[in-house]
């Protein structure tokens, strides 16, 4: 995903909030408070539509979800809406480059990484953060994880692999 196609998924987020916020204060009448409540939920169900139909995103509505990532993907998108995923990256050599894009509204996200992946964090928080519980950061060359996206209250937490956790307890 672009960095101007999260922007848009920024500004859309916050006006469905504005939008819904306007339509539940005593400032209108029942019949425009409809009407406002109608069109945001309206847009919010074209934003995640736009989002699975263009880019084959992973969406996770009042649920989770769990996916499995070889090293020659490319591009990976999750939408969570009060939701979850977890990401599974398969090992990757050094000219790998991946790049995530999260919206996680009120959801989040866990990130599976192998020993030796890099993290470029280029994402839009509000209220949201990313957290690297890793035992050891990668600095240097490497194989790259990039993640952009759109969080509010919710974000990503970045793990080691499965394997790495078994292997370091034994």
């Amino acid at each position: 995903m672009k960095k101007n196609n999260d922007r848009l998924i920024g500004l859309t987020v916050l006006a469905v909030v504005a939008l819904y916020i306007l339509a539940k204060s005593s400032l209108l009448d029942p019949f425009w408070s409809r009407v406002l409540t109608t069109i945001a939920a309206l847009v919010t169900v074209g934003a995640i539509a736009y989002l699975v139909l263009r880019w084959n995103a992973n969406v996770s509505i009042l649920s989770g979800s769990q996916r499995e990532l070889e090293s020659r993907s490319q591009q990976v998108t999750s939408v969570n809406l009060l939701g979850g995923t977890k990401l599974y990256l398969g090992s990757g050599n050094e000219e790998v480059v991946v790049d995530t894009s999260f919206v996680n509204i009120l959801g989040g996200s866990d990130l599976f990484l192998p020993a030796g992946w890099r993290v470029e964090d280029h994402s839009l928080k509000l209220l949201a953060g990313i957290t690297d519980k890793r035992s050891a950061h990668v600095t240097g060359s490497g194989p790259t994880i990039r993640i952009t996206g759109f969080m509010l209250l919710g974000g990503v937490t970045i793990r080691e692999s499965p394997q790495m956790v078994t292997s370091m307890g034994s």
